[in-house]
């Protein structure tokens, strides 16, 4: 049986929203959709089956809710769970939105899948399932909910891909509202207020959003060094991105371009 967790476990709080984990995930995913799933996936009244390699970075309680319309079964047919995991994890979660979070869960799959097709008209039609998907969770999860920050990230994100900036800004005001202390709607806004350009609104909701967390969030302060760096600011982008990587921030990219200019110190 799966352990519960607090709605603070960080397999809650982080989500691999930044561009540049994206980025390497639809690389990871461009391999995977090529591949079709199982011919022995199970029997499922829910007809989205995830391709290997999008199961194996899917979140957890997403592979444990896909199995409770196969009776525990993962896409190669193997037993993987029980109705206790069903029930700890829609404890942890909340049952107003662990009931329709399949949904939200492939619409961060297609999102992906989206993201790495290039013919126009496929693409629209991806981020349409994933917009259908995402927004299907998005109306029916509960605003106080765990996971109602990274659900509004993920509808912002394909509101972005499809170019309703105003929209996705809409979206992730309401998430912060909901719930300001979480990361999660401030680094999607930061983003895309930096997709257009507006650096300056980028790190004003940054810093916010720094305040708010404590400075304790290495996503925000990888972001931060990003914005940063991009403005020119090499002293605060080296001070954002040290916290970062003392925090665990995965990725090096920031840490090797600071490297590149001289300015990185050990």
């Amino acid at each position: 049986m799966l352990n519960r967790f607090s709605p603070t476990d960080s397999r809650f709080t982080h989500q691999p929203r930044h561009a540049t984990i994206l980025g390497c995930l639809a690389a990871l995913l461009l391999f995977a959709i090529c591949r079709p799933a199982s011919p022995a996936a199970p029997a499922s009244p829910w007809n989205f089956v995830p391709a290997p390699l999008e199961w194996a970075v899917w979140p957890v309680y997403c592979r444990v809710q896909w199995t409770k319309w196969t009776g525990g079964l993962d896409p190669e047919s193997k037993l993987v769970y029980t109705a206790a995991d069903q029930q700890s994890w829609q404890a942890a979660i909340g049952e107003r939105t662990y009931v329709t979070l399949h949904h939200w869960c492939a619409a961060m799959i297609y999102l992906n899948r989206a993201r790495s097709i290039s013919d126009k008209t496929a693409k629209s039609f991806t981020l349409q399932q994933a917009w259908q998907d995402a927004e299907y969770t998005y109306q029916r999860a509960d605003p106080s909910g765990v996971l109602f920050p990274n659900i509004s990230a993920t509808v912002a994100q394909v509101q972005i891909e499809r170019g309703e900036r105003a929209e996705a800004i809409e979206t992730l005001q309401r998430a912060i509202e909901a719930q300001p202390t979480r990361p999660e709607p401030y680094a999607t806004l930061a983003y895309a207020y930096r997709n257009a350009g507006d650096l300056k609104q980028a790190r004003s909701t940054l810093v916010r959003a720094n305040e708010v967390t404590g400075g304790k969030s290495a996503e925000i302060q990888y972001n931060l060094g990003l914005v940063a760096l991009q403005m020119g600011d090499l002293d605060a982008a080296t001070e954002s991105a040290h916290e970062a990587y003392k925090l665990g921030y995965p990725l090096p990219w920031l840490r090797d371009r600071l490297k590149k200019l001289g300015r990185w110190r050990d």
